[in-house]
């Protein structure tokens, strides 16, 4: 599974209840005619990012079955059809970032997930077993993915858990924590 990880944060001049409103119906229609290879979608509001400058935004995943399955996501994403629900997101925009990462533990798709934990390991060390250490003695776990190619700025693991998620880092390994509220109608 992988999913395309888009972060984003509207205009100053739009309320969170009408982007979110935009947002949802966005989604909506995209899963009313799902694309070959799109298993689900889901947004959250959360809290404040480096890569969003510093400011809580809104934390969109895309769930696919495989890289190949991308193409037919943004052909469907802006597709003419698509066209004035898609906009109506995406002129409330003002920041928008995104990232592509891989399943390696857990959920397949975290449709869920109050709390995620960024991960960034020190450099020149391999992070199979850590990683699997660090998720083995984790309370509240739900699933952990890997960033893919260093495409988009987030780090290079996340994961996703209930709020009482907590993990034990080895020394030199760096965390973020991000609270996350599911959207949803």
């Amino acid at each position: 599974m992988i999913a395309y990880v888009f972060w984003h944060a509207p205009l100053a001049a739009f309320s969170s209840r009408d982007y979110g409103a935009a947002l949802l119906d966005f989604q909506a229609d995209l899963m009313s005619a799902p694309p070959s290879g799109l298993a689900s979608c889901a947004t959250f509001q959360i809290s404040e990012v480096p890569w969003l400058k510093g400011r809580p935004g809104y934390e969109d995943w895309y769930f696919v079955h495989s890289c190949a399955d991308l193409d037919a996501l943004n052909e469907a994403a802006v597709k003419p059809s698509r066209w004035e629900v898609h906009a109506r997101i995406a002129t409330k925009m003002e920041a928008g970032h995104g990232g592509l990462y891989q399943h390696l533990h857990g959920e397949q798709q975290p449709l869920s997930g109050e709390r995620a934990m960024w991960l960034t390991r020190p450099r020149g060390i391999r992070y199979e077993q850590p990683l699997q250490d660090i998720i083995n003695s984790s309370a509240g776990f739900l699933s952990c993915w890997r960033r893919q190619m260093v495409l988009g700025p987030g780090d290079e693991f996340v994961v996703i858990g209930t709020p009482a998620l907590a993990l034990n880092v080895p020394p030199g390994w760096q965390t973020r924590t991000v609270e996350r509220t599911v959207l949803a109608r």
